[in-house]
């Protein structure tokens, strides 16, 4: 009975923490900020996955016609094959931050050693086309483990999660991503969503248009 219950404990416990993996929001493993920390009025919207030469133009266009500021978590390679959406994005006053080097499944799994050196070329990158310091980070999938704690503590990396997710990778339809934020939203949010895709620019004006009913205003870090 007891080898029983032992054996159900530990079950939980590996559980637990296969979870705590996948929420970001747990602060598990690596301490991330989820939303906006006494916020009565502004959200933050951030993109990850870019930049990508078809859709990030077009997202930009958008928040410099609205005077709004965002944090675009970009992805090394792509900024490599970019970068004039890179510097694009720094000049306009967006802020920038780290999400891997290539966005790979196989990131969650190296070695602390391993991920310290995916980001530091990631970093590496960045700051040298866009000519600002990149200090944030969010993790490809928002998954962390104790190596990619280790590797961000090391680097003295800011992890950002979020509290908003739009799904706009997964669901199909713009209006019902849009309604689903909107659903979510409220002061002190950080919003999910990718300059990637080919409904960024819809997605993102409806959003804007539901952030601006609620008469919230935007914000971001640096």
């Amino acid at each position: 009975m007891i080898i029983v219950l032992v054996i159900i404990v530990v079950l939980l416990a590996l559980m637990v923490l296969f979870a705590g993996s996948l929420n970001i929001g747990w602060n598990l493993y690596l301490r991330s900020v989820n939303r906006l920390p006494g916020s009565k009025e502004e959200v933050m919207i951030t993109f990850d996955d870019g930049p990508h030469p078809l859709y990030t133009g077009k997202v930009l266009d958008l928040l410099a016609e609205r005077g709004i500021k965002a944090l675009f978590f970009m992805i090394g390679e792509r900024a490599v094959a970019n970068p004039k959406l890179v510097k694009r994005v720094a000049d306009e006053g967006h802020t920038i931050g780290i999400h891997s080097m290539s966005h790979t499944p196989g990131f969650t799994f190296l070695p602390a050693e391993r991920v310290k050196s995916d980001l530091t070329a990631c970093r590496q990158v960045l700051e040298e086309i866009s000519g600002r310091e990149v200090t944030l980070f969010r993790p490809p999938y928002g998954v962390t483990n104790p190596n990619i704690a280790k590797a961000v503590r090391e680097m003295g990396l800011v992890c950002v999660g979020w509290s908003i997710r739009s799904f706009d990778t997964i669901i199909k339809s713009k209006n019902r991503v849009i309604k689903r934020v909107d659903k979510r939203l409220f002061p002190g949010g950080i919003i999910l969503l990718h300059d990637s895709l080919p409904g960024s620019y819809e997605v993102v004006e409806g959003v804007l248009e539901m952030i601006k009913k609620r008469g919230l205003k935007t914000t971001v870090l640096k």
